[in-house]
């Protein structure tokens, strides 16, 4: 038999023995965010997992908006010999009134049997009002926080939008630097739509959790980007992209508006004397099991204190010594939860209780001390007592052994004793257990799938070869390449610059160019310092660092003020000067 018809049969067996080897079905419905204004657009996705062919999406919920369908997007992935398919379907949503929502479940029909999705909360909130100044220019940065006063250690939430009529590219963020305020990000940034006086306007959303650890009054100065820009012209049509068109490309600085904040520090009144500074929003929860053993023989109390807020500072809480009993505490464990608008947590504390003798034990009540700002005052929370009853059994006196685990299996106890305990289930085997009814002939297919297992093993040794050969190739040939430009970039810049009447964007993009193509960078927009360092780096003499520097923070003022120099061609020419010298020092 050929290889090519063994390896014909061995992909009808495949198949034949992976048609039911799908993942199990499952529909998910999500929004790229839950709070909008009336005039953005959402976007919805509807996942189906488990299966290739399914019908489309029929989602509930969609009467108060515009609806617009998307693409569609599909996966097939083989794991551990079950083939999981997975298809996406996007959709836009435009809200027609403001109100509180709930979108799905989205339903579909595979194989004659109906699936649902969950479903998502949105709340659509009226048109935001205009900024002063804002609404006629094409670009423009919003900071905003969604409290001006706040307590000390109190979270507020810090938002930065970037409104966009024009095509950017490199965006790159300078976020603001106050001692006393810590910022921290909460997600990955949000791309959407709006509309502002009858202008549409493509947004870029960025979320910060700010922290104050000081009180006092903050000026929290601007926030700024620096990007390209590029100007959009009706005649270049197809080729306004900007991948056809990076000439144009215009350096640009945008900062948003200050912001001021009151950080009142926290009232000494009523201030419990357990307060470990901890404010926002809390609850605990406290649990024993089992409430009755045998004398040495383990209990486990578990204490969870979850909310929101500064949740990184959940003190660890304390269980005193009883008389009567050994007390094990495991390693406490902080689980920290991100969201789109706050970050929450929870905190888990278990400890293993053994009693060394028959009786019955108190374990009193523990407390946690937080402060509310919403309602400006000191709480108190305080978990139950429980009672744990001892019976007896193995003698107090004996050495047994007693191992705490200090990971997951917290207050896990093991005693070394003749006893018997009850038998518990901890797992179960991931491996299913065959039978056949003819164990010849699963004998024979055995001895089927060992030969094509065994033909087809020298196959990926050679594909690997082939393909690191490859790979070595493309490597070495796109690596001459980019050598190549690197040594002629003095060259190109030369042709670019030598006597033409340039604008200072013009020879901004041409130093720019000539940088990033003679040091093989990624590309994008270099500061004047970050370029001094480059060249230092690179081993080019001080001096010519220096001068390199000066020239292009020259022709950036020009750039940034509007204002005409007549020192331009002075800077041309001497930049063609410090070009050389940097060729001539950089190897």
């Amino acid at each position: 038999m050929s290889l090519k018809k063994i390896f014909y049969i061995f992909c009808i067996f495949f198949l034949a023995f992976s048609a039911d080897a799908f993942a199990d079905i499952s529909i998910d419905l999500t929004l790229d965010r839950s709070s909008v204004v009336l005039t953005d657009t959402i976007v919805m996705k509807v996942t189906v997992t488990g299966k290739q062919k399914s019908s489309f999406p029929e989602i509930e919920g969609l009467a108060s908006f515009n609806v617009v369908k998307g693409g569609t997007a599909s996966r097939v992935e083989f794991v551990n010999g079950s083939m999981n398919s997975e298809v996406e379907y996007i959709f836009y949503l435009t809200p027609l009134k403001p109100g509180k929502f709930v979108v799905g479940p989205a339903q579909v029909r595979i194989k004659n049997k109906v699936y649902s999705s969950n479903s998502v909360k949105l709340t659509v909130s009226k048109a935001r009002n205009n900024q002063a100044g804002n609404e006629s220019s094409p670009l423009f940065l919003e900071a905003r926080i969604s409290k001006n006063n706040l307590y000390l250690n109190q979270n507020a939430l810090y938002t930065l939008r970037l409104f966009m009529r024009e095509q950017v590219s490199n965006i790159s963020l300078e976020m603001p630097e106050v001692e006393g305020l810590v910022f921290e990000s909460l997600a990955e940034p949000q791309k959407y739509s709006t509309s502002i006086n009858e202008k549409r306007y493509e947004v870029i959303e960025l979320k910060y959790i700010l922290m104050p650890k000081k009180p006092g009054i903050y000026s929290i100065p601007a926030a700024g980007m620096r990007m390209t820009v590029y100007k959009r012209n009706r005649r270049d049509g197809f080729f306004e992209d900007p991948f056809f068109n990076m000439r144009k490309g215009k350096p640009a600085y945008l900062s948003s508006n200050e912001i001021q904040l009151d950080v009142k520090n926290l009232p000494k009144q009523n201030r419990p004397n357990n307060f470990s500074g901890l404010v926002g929003r809390f609850d605990v929860k406290a649990n024993l099991d089992p409430v009755e053993v045998k004398a040495n023989e383990s209990a486990t109390l578990t204490i969870i204190v979850q909310g929101r807020g500064n949740v990184r500072q959940i003190p660890d809480l304390k269980l005193s010594d009883i008389k009567g009993l050994k007390i094990y505490q495991d390693k406490p464990r902080l689980n920290i939860n991100k969201n789109e608008s706050a970050i929450s947590g929870e905190k888990i504390m278990k400890w293993a209780i053994v009693p060394e003798k028959s009786g019955e034990y108190i374990i009193p009540s523990m407390a946690l001390a937080f402060f509310d700002p919403e309602k400006g005052l000191y709480r108190e929370l305080k978990t139950e007592s429980f009672s744990l009853k001892s019976n007896p059994g193995a003698d107090a006196g004996s050495s047994d052994l007693i191992s705490i685990s200090g990971d997951n299996h917290a207050g896990q106890v093991k005693t070394k004793n003749n006893n018997k305990q009850e038998i518990t289930r901890i797992g179960k085997d991931i491996f299913p257990v065959h039978t056949s009814v003819d164990p010849v002939k699963g004998l024979r297919q055995q001895e089927f799938f060992n030969k094509i297992f065994i033909l087809l093993l020298p196959a990926p040794p050679f594909i690997f070869l082939a393909l690191l050969a490859g790979r070595k190739l493309f490597k070495n040939n796109n690596k001459n390449i980019l050598n190549i430009r690197s040594r002629n970039a003095g060259k190109n810049f030369l042709k670019k610059v030598q006597g033409r009447d340039l604008s200072p964007e013009e020879i901004h993009a041409a130093v720019l160019n000539y940088l990033n193509t003679r040091f093989l960078l990624k590309g994008g927009l270099l500061t004047p310092n970050e370029v001094y360092d480059l060249l230092i780096n690179r081993g080019a003499s001080p001096e010519t660092a220096s001068m390199l520097k000066n020239s292009i923070a020259q022709i950036e003022s020009v750039i940034f003020t509007g204002e005409k120099s007549n020192s331009l061609a002075q800077i041309q020419d001497e930049l063609t000067g410090i070009l050389k010298s940097v060729d001539q020092e950089v190897k």
